[in-house]
């Protein structure tokens, strides 16, 4: 059985774009669209749920998808999930636990799992890596040390740097997940 996972249409009240869209939906399709092994697109058939309360013309969408580097996986807080279960990605149709649930895509599967931890403390924030530190910044010096994968996973989680450092309200603690369904990615 599969477990849904939501994904924000637009950037979260309190970030520096909120309100504006994500294209987190488009870039999920991407994805699926460039790894579909079949002459069988499961993207297509979704278009018509997301159009009932989205509208979208499928052939438009269908160059907006390619226009997107695809997102592969996401962060969660808390440790859920393993390698080999389910999601059903899913959107809300209006606000955030107040309205309907639209399914996106077929369900997907999990490849890879790490985990992943922020700590910070005396103006030294650290970002880990299931347990190994990946990343340093001082908030002092404004520098950051191995800055280029914590560049990488911003973009594997469909966000630039200055975005992604923004959605987890930097500096700030966190512990979760990165959820990848695609399995070519390594860290």
């Amino acid at each position: 059985m599969s477990k849904v996972l939501t994904f924000s249409r637009t950037f979260p009240a309190y970030h520096a774009r909120a309100g504006e869209p994500t294209y987190f939906v488009e870039k999920i399709w991407k994805f699926l669209w460039d790894n579909e092994k079949s002459n069988y697109n499961p993207v297509r058939e979704y278009f018509q749920c997301y159009d009932e309360v989205f509208p979208v013309n499928y052939e438009d969408e269908k160059e907006n998808i390619h226009h997107h580097a695809p997102k592969v996986h996401t962060i969660r807080a808390g440790h859920r999930w393993k390698v080999g279960d389910k999601f059903s990605p899913r959107v809300w149709s209006g606000k955030t636990y107040c309205s309907k649930q639209i399914t996106i895509a077929p369900d997907i599967e999990i490849k890879k799992v790490w985990d992943y931890e922020i700590k910070c403390s005396k103006g030294i924030e650290r970002w880990y890596l299931n347990g190994t530190m990946v990343s340093e910044s001082n908030e002092y010096m404004q520098q950051w040390f191995n800055c280029g994968l914590i560049q990488e996973i911003a973009k594997n989680d469909g966000l630039e740097l200055t975005d992604f450092l923004n959605w987890f309200k930097h500096p700030k603690p966190f512990d979760g997940q990165i959820i990848c369904w695609d399995e070519s990615i390594n860290y």
